[in-house]
């Protein structure tokens, strides 16, 4: 083997697994979940249950039928308000049709949860009706329709709240 070709393999090598590599970690980087050419809408609103602003409440809007993206959450205040972003934390939404969900986890005494609490380390409970936080494409309890400019919603939501049966079935 010639002493050219040698040097020519070991600079092919020495240049081909870091240049792999960077292609690799760039293959997951983009700035949002929607794409680039994806409009975000900015999304608000407010929920109330049993006529009360639901506090530290997870809102979250998941795509149904053909909207683009994955979605939205955001969190209420302490007057059941909320913003939506999606999970890079770009403010607002694809425009389209979501389903909605609510969920709030506290202590079985309504409690909230302390921070960076894992789960098992102490007891949780939903506050929520199942029907309000389990997400079901072919039976949405709560849906909104995102559109230009803006998108502002109200939802109100009842401990009561029982589906049909047909709502647990798959």
């Amino acid at each position: 083997m010639s002493a050219g070709l040698d040097t020519t393999r070991k600079l092919t090598r020495r240049f081909a697994i870091p240049f792999a590599v960077m292609l690799a970690s760039l293959s997951g980087c983009g700035g949002s979940n929607s794409g680039p050419d994806i409009e975000m809408i900015p999304v608000s609103g407010f929920v109330a249950m049993d006529g009360q602003p639901l506090v530290g409440a997870m809102v979250e809007f998941h795509p149904t039928g053909n909207t683009k993206g994955n979605g939205g959450f955001g969190l209420t205040d302490e007057a059941g308000k909320f913003t939506l972003s999606d999970y890079h934390s770009n403010p607002g939404c694809p425009p389209g049709e979501y389903g909605v969900t609510f969920s709030k986890i506290t202590q079985p005494d309504g409690s909230p949860v302390p921070p960076n609490t894992q789960r098992g380390q102490v007891e949780m409970k939903e506050q929520i009706p199942p029907a309000y936080n389990l997400f079901k494409p072919h039976a949405i309890i709560q849906g909104a329709t995102v559109k230009a400019p803006d998108s502002k919603f109200e939802f109100e939501l009842d401990s009561k709240f029982k589906p049909p049966r047909s709502f647990f079935q798959n």
